[in-house]
């Protein structure tokens, strides 16, 4: 009974951070940590974080507003001076200022007599406002389309990003990812906010936003911003799994077991592995060590046949392995993750090592025989080096658009 407690202690270790040594040769697999991130930074609600980025966004409107309306007055007013009135012209196009073209399109009436350098510039912001080129002595054309086409046309703008926008947007997303890597996920959520501040549209911002709020140890928040990746295209399997994962996180196993089916529904392709993974993770934390192996085989062959390999599926397959009592299997997957560059926990290790030579079995010939299966899997990959590279796992990186 007391060996039995104590195997069952050592499982629970095995599925926290501490699952690998934490010494400097050891790669760290779960990025982050289940509670909140410490020092000085004061952390918003999701509330008043959207709240604070509609503020921001009705000012910056506001502003760009007011600039439109100076800009159509400038050019209106037959008064100013010409430079200047083709100058507005220009910064209408610039702006984004689709409400304008009627008034560019004015600008090219062969009555109205304009100016050749105002022409030009008018009709350079309606070729980008537009994506249209009738040219500056189209004014017929123009105007034969603004009246077919205006309705539509102005519905469609009114939900379009600018281009000057979703470059802000994914310099801001690309700067929260390399926060990301530097376990800064406090800093790199704002940054995440402000990318889907400037394009909304963009299903990774919000993505990332809620990795990084499941790695500050708030997996509640989280799941709002899953839950809106998930709207803007319910046919994607991930944001059902990173809502299992949340989750997951609160021990609600019920719940993510359930969304991790649910991302497996999804996949129409059958490609998704990670979700059979923690499928299983979720069975290993109860001990239910025949469920949970039938969820890693699986996870471990759909992985394999994608040519990907992660170290941390086999750790689990070799804790599986141990608590039905197949020692030999157990041993090989931690060759499995030795061979691929990552230390094993050294207790769990030595627990394996100890069950094989009281049995008879020489451990360092089991390696031998585990290395040189591991070698026949990867057939047609390059050689492994003697001292593999360590290389990151893939399950809680980061999605880059």
């Amino acid at each position: 009974m007391i060996a039995r407690v104590h195997f069952c202690a050592v499982v629970l270790a095995l599925l926290t951070s501490a699952a690998f040594s934490s010494t400097t040769e050891t790669t760290v697999f779960d990025k982050g940590t289940d509670s909140p991130d410490e020092g000085n930074y004061k952390y918003k609600t999701i509330s008043e974080q959207r709240a604070a980025a509609k503020k921001r966004h009705d000012a910056e409107m506001k502003k760009q507003a007011a600039s439109i309306a100076y800009h159509i007055k400038t050019l209106k007013n037959p008064k100013a001076d010409e430079n200047d009135r083709a100058t507005s012209a220009e910064y209408l196009g610039v702006l984004g200022a689709y409400v304008a073209v009627p008034d560019l399109i004015e600008v090219l009436k062969p009555s109205a007599k304009e100016k050749d350098s105002i022409m030009r510039a008018a009709n350079g912001s309606l070729i980008k406002l537009t994506n249209k080129n009738y040219g500056v002595k189209g004014y017929e054309e123009w105007d034969s389309w603004w009246l077919k086409n205006k309705i539509e046309f102005l519905k469609d703008k009114s939900h379009e990003v600018s281009e000057t926008d979703k470059i802000a947007a994914e310099s801001e997303n690309m700067h929260g990812l390399e926060l990301m890597k530097m376990s800064e996920y406090g800093a790199a959520l704002g940054h995440f906010n402000m990318a889907m501040e400037k394009n909304p549209q963009v299903l990774d911002y919000h993505n990332n936003a809620g990795l990084a709020m499941l790695q500050m140890g708030r997996p509640l928040d989280a799941i709002e911003y899953f839950s809106d990746a998930k709207g803007m295209n319910p046919d994607l399997p991930d944001p059902y799994m990173n809502i299992g994962r949340c989750y997951s996180r609160m021990d609600r196993t019920i719940e993510a077991q359930a969304w991790y089916k649910k991302a497996s529904e999804m996949d129409k392709e059958g490609k998704l592995w990670a979700n059979f993974w923690m499928i299983g993770k979720e069975y290993l934390k109860h001990s239910d060590f025949k469920m949970a192996y039938e969820y890693l085989d699986e996870a471990r062959m759909k992985a394999e046949k994608q040519r990907v390999r992660d170290p941390r599926v086999y750790n689990d397959l070799a804790i599986c392995h141990y608590g039905l009592d197949q020692y030999h299997s157990a041993w090989k997957e931690l060759c499995n993750v030795r061979f691929l560059g990552y230390v094993p926990n050294p207790e769990f290790e030595a627990k394996v090592r100890k069950v094989l030579i009281d049995s008879g079995t020489d451990p360092d010939e089991e390696d031998r025989a585990a290395v040189e299966h591991m070698r026949e899997l990867m057939n047609g990959e390059a050689a492994a080096p003697a001292e593999p590279a360590k290389r990151e796992s893939i399950i809680d990186s980061v999605k880059e658009k």
